[in-house]
């Protein structure tokens, strides 16, 4: 292995890349069924990690496209960036329908002004 050359470790590593990315983005579409179909508000969702994550694959695909140019690094990262942009998104359209179907606890309740 010693005496490989360096463009087979580069492809290796290329390979790898490619593999592990194909495989992730099979993995949000159980997350997007799992938070689509959340009743609660997608509690167990952290919006922060989830959100980060989509900043860290917008700035990959802004490094990609602007920094070195190389289409492959741009395609895996808008698909990283959908993947984790959807998750967010269901995720916050939840929480903000919960939140909105709750009842106002009566000590944060404004007090009536008129007559009725």
């Amino acid at each position: 292995m010693k005496n490989l050359p360096p463009d087979f470790w580069l492809a290796a590593i290329g390979w790898a890349y490619l593999l592990t990315n194909a495989c992730r983005v099979l993995t949000y579409v159980p997350q997007i069924v799992v938070v689509w179909r959340c009743r609660d508000g997608a509690q167990s969702i952290s919006l922060t990690t989830w959100g980060s994550w989509s900043v860290s694959h917008l700035t990959a695909l802004l490094y990609g496209t602007l920094v070195v140019a190389d289409a492959f690094l741009v395609a895996v990262s808008l698909i990283n960036l959908a993947g984790c942009g959807v998750v967010t998104w269901i995720a916050y359209r939840r929480r903000r329908a919960h939140a909105q179907m709750q009842p106002v606890p009566e000590a944060m309740r404004r007090p009536r002004t008129d007559s009725a």
